[in-house]
């Protein structure tokens, strides 16, 4: 395990608070200019679906933060309960951690015995989408309609990450559910691509290729895969084809109506020795600074940055949809450096959404 890093170089951060939320500027200040001190690397660990998305940000915050440096080799994406029991394990301390499910952090990392991680800040959801090779004849067409028939002629495959450690694997089973109920189609649609009745711990069939998210892409443009349900943000990241699904069934609605809609679709995944039902919900990314982060402060720094009202239109451009007001499952353990103050500041999670922790 790599010591924990204290930081000599960073002496002092600054944040900015702007009356439209988090920070609109930051600096980190370098203890001196002539003592030789050489840049402190900034450590993420992320969501496998933020490797095309995340080191753009990481290159833009070290850019406009002297004493910092964005090395791609101190960033891991992978899935998100892989990642979360990376982090338990202790094995590499990292500065930010960043989730594809605000569920991740509060029930693998929160509840342990030595506490990894105290707080959460919810930030934005990201629709489900159907990436899709448009050079396969058989999608041609393909529509919000007649997706369902497309993807399940003979020969098609389905690309999807395994459930038990990856988000997107058990967002997608949730799709596929969804769109069965809302279609008519009476569980053909998930039948077709997974063994085991809906709610139970879902096996692939011979249509479903088990593909980790994070080479989606190279699935999609080597013919490894057809298709894949994946996060729009993905998607439009790495430049794929994708068909819009609409919001009653790509988890991408936070009121109360629409989680209690999603929560109708269930699946089995596996949680150490034992299984767990988890229940659908909506798309929505999550942070946190680790208790075992190499600087706190440079986490907090690059978490303000993240959050601020300077990044919101980065992240839209990606296909995230950011929340007017971030949500906190605990908002009183908050850095102050985070916090803010109401009505501009963060709030407490939605007692609904709390209810799926």
């Amino acid at each position: 395990m790599r010591p924990v890093v204290r930081t000599a170089a960073v002496v002092a951060v600054v944040v900015i608070v702007g009356v439209g939320g988090f920070a609109a500027g930051w600096f980190l200040k370098p203890a001196s200019a002539s003592n030789g001190s050489s840049s402190e690397p900034l450590w993420i660990i992320a969501a496998g679906s933020l490797a095309p998305i995340l080191p753009a940000f990481a290159s833009t915050f070290a850019n406009q933060t002297p004493g910092v440096s964005d090395p791609i080799s101190a960033q891991l994406y992978e899935g998100s309960g892989t990642a979360a029991t990376s982090l338990a394990g202790g094995q590499q301390p990292y500065d930010v951690f960043v989730a594809a499910d605000f569920r991740t952090i509060p029930s693998d990392l929160e509840p342990t015995a030595s506490t990894v991680a105290s707080w959460e800040v919810v930030f934005a959801a990201d629709p489900m989408v159907l990436a899709y090779a448009p050079s396969d004849s058989a999608l041609g067409g393909i529509n919000a309609t007649n997706w369902p028939a497309k993807l399940m002629q003979a020969g098609v495959l389905l690309g999807a990450p395994n459930a038990s450690t990856d988000p997107l694997g058990y967002n997608a089973i949730f799709t596929l559910e969804l769109e069965d109920a809302a279609a008519g189609l009476n569980g053909s649609l998930y039948a077709h691509f997974f063994h085991g009745a809906e709610g139970s711990l879902a096996t692939p069939t011979s249509a479903t290729v088990q593909i980790s998210e994070n080479v989606a892409a190279t699935a999609l443009s080597s013919g490894e895969a057809d298709a894949f349900l994946l996060y729009r943000s993905y998607a439009i990241a790495d430049h794929l084809t994708y068909l819009d699904l609409g919001s009653a069934v790509d988890l991408s609605a936070t009121g109360s109506a629409n989680v209690s809609h999603y929560q109708t679709a269930t699946t089995t995944v596996l949680s150490g020795t034992s299984t767990k039902l988890v229940k659908g919900a909506p798309v929505l990314f999550s942070v946190t600074v680790p208790s075992t982060a190499t600087s706190e402060l440079l986490g907090v720094a690059f978490t303000a940055f993240l959050l601020s009202n300077a990044s919101q239109a980065t992240w839209a451009g990606y296909g995230f949809d950011p929340l007017p007001v971030e949500w906190s499952d605990h908002p009183s353990a908050l850095p102050a450096a985070l916090a803010g103050s109401p009505p501009s500041g963060v709030q407490a999670l939605p007692g609904y959404l709390v209810a799926l922790l």
